[in-house]
């Protein structure tokens, strides 16, 4: 068996007959996965298929034990030809858990405030029905919180609390409200409108309401659906991004909470980072908080505050000039606020473009986890 361009697989090590009858069996555009599992000597290695037969293998390329190829077949015969397709590197266990969730999730995600808004339009349509879409569509609305309650502190801590990535810590012990959980109600959500794709027609058969039978076509073609695992995702990948760092130490929170405001839906992005030791006043750690928001009218701001010491430091990002114009001229407001609630106030500023633009100013960028624009 020969890999194109890399390795030689040469010979078997181990159940000659259960590979023979793999080799009969293989055909071109085959693919097959196969890790790395010795060294025996300069370019020679030994690799294992997922049926457990061992192979020897010549390379020219370097492999290293644990790494994960996924092959191609060429050529088939007596002596296939295999091309690499993918070479992963060997991770800890508790990382390839990380990048198989990563995989599963970034191509699925969709944005939180998006859902939102197709979510308020579908609760009006299944405003006082008991069918259980219309019942699960509303309960996972009421998970929404308005935005007058994140505005003070005790809500914004509900808000966070509920947004979705503390979900299995709060089932793990058994604490917090678990119906107000975002996360939760959208599983809840999506295991409703997988049971109602699955038997559409005993959906139609319970109602002859007019209304029922419009979100009902509406999550025929799985549009719901798709919305509401999409929100999952991007949840998810928010829990993923929050992991604890290699040292045990809890560095990053990412969070988005979507919220209504009146008529409007939308929702808001933090990120809660430790800052890096460089900044850290007396070896006591410093906080930063970076907030993503969508004024109506006022395009996409950025928003950084950190409590430096005593003081509270706040910058803002607008790639509008007018935006950035405006938030400065509120920004004597702003001071006088964070002096009315005792607080210090250090460094206030506003500037034009992305935080990661700004790099130049000494400020510390906030590490992305996850890159949301993947």
């Amino acid at each position: 068996m020969e890999i194109q361009n890399s390795p030689a697989l040469i010979a078997s090590t181990a159940s000659p007959k259960s590979l023979s009858w793999l080799l009969s069996q293989l055909r071109p555009g085959y693919s097959l996965d196969a890790v790395v599992t010795a060294k025996l000597a300069e370019n020679s290695f030994v690799l294992k298929l997922p049926g457990g037969q061992t192979l020897h293998a010549q390379a020219p390329n370097v492999l290293e034990p644990g790494q994960m190829l996924k092959l191609e077949v060429v050529k088939a015969g007596t002596t296939p030809e295999l091309k690499i397709i993918v070479a992963e590197r060997s991770v800890p266990p508790e990382q390839a858990v990380v990048l198989q969730a990563l995989r599963q999730f970034l191509p699925k995600q969709q944005s939180l405030a998006d859902f939102a808004v197709s979510l308020r339009q579908l609760a009006t349509l299944t405003a006082g029905k008991t069918d259980a879409i219309s019942v699960a569509v509303n309960e996972t609305l009421s998970a929404l919180r308005p935005k007058d309650e994140l505005m003070s502190a005790e809500g914004l801590k509900r808000g966070i609390s509920d947004s979705g990535i503390f979900l299995e810590a709060k089932l793990a012990n058994m604490q917090g409200r678990m119906q107000a959980d975002l996360k939760g109600q959208l599983l809840t959500l999506a295991d409703v409108l997988q049971k109602v794709q699955a038997r559409p027609e005993t959906g139609l058969a319970a109602t002859t309401a007019n209304t029922l039978a419009e979100v009902l076509s509406v999550a025929a073609d799985k549009t719901l659906l798709n919305k509401t695992e999409g929100a999952i995702a991007r949840i998810v990948l928010d829990q993923l991004a929050s992991l604890p760092q290699n040292d045990g130490k809890q560095n990053i929170w990412q969070i988005e909470i979507p919220f209504t405001d009146g008529q409007h839906t939308d929702a808001v992005k933090l990120k809660i980072n430790r800052e890096s030791k460089a900044n850290q006043a007396g070896g006591q750690a410093n906080w930063s908080v970076l907030l993503e928001l969508n004024p109506p009218g006022l395009g996409t701001l950025h928003s950084r505050i950190s409590l430096v010491g005593e003081a509270i430091d706040t910058y803002f990002w607008s790639d509008s000039a007018a935006t950035t114009a405006l938030v400065r001229e509120h920004l004597t407001l702003l001071s006088a606020r964070y002096a009315q609630a005792g607080l210090e106030v250090g460094q206030l500023n506003a500037l034009e473009g992305l935080p990661v633009h700004v790099q130049a100013t000494g400020l510390p960028v906030l590490p992305i986890l996850v890159d949301e624009r993947a």
